[in-house]
């Protein structure tokens, strides 16, 4: 019963998280996991808890990686709308010290999932240790493997590093590697995007631009004629800013079925350009999504 009531709380949470990390077209990986027995009683023996002071947090825990640094925020912000937040760590870089960045949120269940883990403490006094609390982790795909020694090999085991300075440097020393490589694969990507740019392949311009699961369909031919002749429209799209843009989708109500390059740009049009010639090639059904879903939270004037 105690097993199948918090896999039961695990799905649930997992369930509403994927849908609304779909709904933004990010590139991501979702984890999860509910806390083996195991490892519940051996952080138990390394924590003090207790019921009148701290509880154990993280019995269900999960982990979203996106393949880009700068989705990171934009996920977190996501999260912070969707669940109740308890607390939030989100490290900033420090130009003079050096250390592994946290980026870690503790949420709080819902009403229904509560109701659920209620029933499961009834059935374990150990459960009397354990808050109504779920853990998520940010990462991005480059530092994932990297946490996942440093949380088992040394987080894990910190007497064994005690004596060793000059080793924990260069474990750190790794991860500063991959941060920087972080940086210089947006900034390949934001490279990219130019170069269609100035060469008027749209398609691929909007691609590495907003580095979305795209499907493989093309830009509307007539759309991709008029930017080929008003190359200036073109390069309005390509100056706003990228997480200006998925911020402005996020926020909304909308939902795209799928992410097209069409959908993209007749929002952007939408959002930003108000160019007449592609609202007027922009589907009534969509017009009428934007304005209801945009209405009162969308800034105008283009950027």
């Amino acid at each position: 019963m105690t097993e199948y009531g918090i896999e039961l709380i695990e799905k649930r949470l997992k369930d509403k998280l994927t849908n609304e990390l779909m709904r933004t077209g990010l590139l991501f990986r979702l984890f999860s996991r509910v806390k083996e027995q195991t490892s519940i009683e051996e952080k138990f023996t390394r924590k003090s808890y207790s019921k009148e002071g701290e509880l154990m947090q993280d019995l269900i825990g999960f982990r979203i990686t996106t393949y880009f640094a700068d989705d990171l925020k934009i996920v977190v912000d996501l999260c912070e709308r969707l669940f109740e937040k308890v607390e939030l760590v989100y490290d900033e870089p420090n130009t003079e010290v050096f250390k592994p960045l946290r980026k870690n949120m503790i949420c709080r269940f819902h009403r229904d999932e509560n109701e659920y883990f209620i029933e499961v403490k009834k059935t374990n006094d150990r459960f009397e240790l354990i808050d109504n609390t779920f853990e998520i982790q940010f990462r991005t795909t480059l530092s994932e493997g990297w946490h996942e020694v440093d949380h088992i090999m040394r987080y894990k085991c910190k007497p064994d590093w005690a004596d060793l300075t000059n080793e924990s440097r260069m474990l750190n020393g790794i991860y500063a590697t991959l941060e920087t490589n972080d940086q210089a694969l947006k900034a390949l990507f934001e490279d990219i995007a130019y170069h269609h740019y100035k060469s008027k392949r749209w398609e691929a311009m909007l691609r590495n631009k907003l580095r979305l699961r795209f499907l493989p369909k093309k830009l509307n031919d007539e759309i991709s004629t008029y930017l080929n002749k008003n190359s200036e429209i073109g390069k309005n799209i390509f100056k706003i800013d990228r997480n200006t843009i998925i911020n402005t989708y996020i926020n909304s109500t909308l939902a795209f079925k799928e992410v097209t390059f069409d959908h993209w740009i007749f929002f952007i049009n939408y959002c930003f350009l108000k160019d007449e010639f592609i609202t007027s090639k922009t589907p009534s059904v969509l017009i009428d999504e934007f304005q209801f879903a945009l209405n009162g939270t969308l800034e105008q004037g283009t950027p």
